[in-house]
């Protein structure tokens, strides 16, 4: 069975690529809007090595004290506990 697919010649391909981190940019930023937006208490995110939350008016507290990123192994089952508070 014959494919339909041309394939693309290198320049078009480099081009396409460059625009990867760009649109990951837009759509990480689109994201945060919306969650703050969404959310009356705010959103979390890590800033210099805090946990910050950061609220509808822009308003910034530290909340935590960031723990170092975590390897997971495929397969690996992650429990993740609620902190109440």
């Amino acid at each position: 069975m014959k494919s339909n697919h041309r394939k693309a010649p290198d320049r078009e391909l480099d081009d396409m690529e460059n625009q990867i981190s760009g649109q990951a940019r837009v759509a990480t930023s689109t994201a945060h809007s919306r969650a703050l937006a969404a959310s009356p208490d705010g959103v979390l995110v890590i800033e210099a090595g805090n946990l910050v939350r950061i609220s509808q008016d822009g308003q910034k507290v530290v909340v935590a004290k960031a723990k170092p990123r975590r390897k997971v192994k495929v397969g690996e089952v992650i429990h993740v506990r609620r902190i109440e508070g």
